[in-house]
């Protein structure tokens, strides 16, 4: 009995005295893990910290001090890679980067103010990967970039403003509409609006070489509803005239000469107002708007003929 006490008392020293090296084998890891932190060799601190933390908890109570040091460390370590990811445009691996090192926060429980700064960061960074993509006029790949940021933030005005201008580019007008309508819903008002009259505007033409006087009218008016332009009034007026809405076409092209009076067509353009209030049956405008042009070389004929067919005074 006294020879088997003896040896239990032997193999304790001997497991106190080899724990006793295991920790300072870790604490030496440790110290050279910090060592590569302060160097800003982020990569090399961090396997060396997870290698560490990893040691430190299989000795136990021994060892938590070491681990709490790591949990510590390690998302500070992920969230700095993060940012010199950010630092290099590559955007995809700081994304990745700051989600670990969120993760890496929450799990271990003891740093809310890096979970706070990885969330900020990540739309931000998926913010600069769209807005790189669209400056590189790889719409398709902007578009679904943006539509990562839609999904964590559905009133992203920006963000949707953007996809816009991209579906735009394309050529994809439905999709643009519905994009830009959904951003002047939320804070994008001016800007969408700029974009939305120009595409209405281009579809406003498309109809006019088509021959479609009533897709014309239509687009045209709702470009001058989004943002009113000289442009705009005119088609209106044309497309108004052909379909023989004479107030209209007349309202629109004086809209038309309002917003740009010098008008390389002007003359022509009071002509068509005189012909639209005659067809509206408002020969007194008619026949002031004729008076303005009887002396012009190519309408003057015409409209002096109407000034004596409506008897003006």
């Amino acid at each position: 009995m006294k020879k088997f006490f003896l040896s239990l008392c032997v193999a304790l020293v001997a497991t106190g005295f080899a724990m006793a090296q295991d920790l300072a084998a870790v604490v030496e890891t440790f110290n050279a893990a910090a060592t590569a932190l302060n160097e800003k060799n982020y990569e090399g601190a961090l396997a060396q910290f997870n290698t560490v933390l990893e040691q430190a908890t299989a000795l136990g109570e021994e060892g938590e001090e070491v681990a709490a040091n790591c949990k510590e460390s390690i998302p500070k370590i992920l969230l700095q890679l993060g940012k010199e990811s950010a630092e290099g445009k590559d955007f995809d691996a700081a994304v990745d980067f700051f989600n670990k090192a969120a993760a890496k926060a929450q799990d271990f429980a003891n740093n809310d103010a890096v979970v706070a700064e990885a969330q900020k960061l990540i739309p931000q960074m998926l913010n600069a990967k769209a807005g790189a993509l669209l400056n590189a006029k790889d719409y398709e790949g902007a578009i679904e970039a943006y539509q990562s940021v839609i999904a964590a933030d559905p009133a992203n005005g920006a963000a949707l403003l953007r996809i816009g201008q991209a579906y735009s580019a394309l050529d994809k007008a439905d999709e643009a509409i519905e994009a830009l309508t959904k951003a002047a819903e939320n804070g994008q008002e001016a800007n969408a609006k700029k974009l939305l009259s120009n595409i209405y505007l281009k579809k406003a033409v498309a109809c006019q070489k088509d021959k479609d006087m009533k897709g014309m009218l239509e687009n045209a008016q709702l470009s001058a509803e989004n943002n009113d332009s000289a442009n705009a009034q005119k088609l209106i007026g044309t497309a108004a005239l052909s379909l023989k809405q004479n107030q209209v076409a007349a309202e629109a092209f004086e809209a038309y000469l309002a917003l740009n009076p010098e008008a390389a067509d002007k003359a022509q353009t009071i002509y068509q107002i005189g012909m639209a209030y005659m067809g509206a049956n408002n020969n007194g405008k008619a026949c002031s708007y004729f008076k303005q042009i009887k002396g012009d070389a190519k309408f003057g004929e015409t409209a002096t003929y109407y000034l004596t067919t409506l008897k003006c005074n």
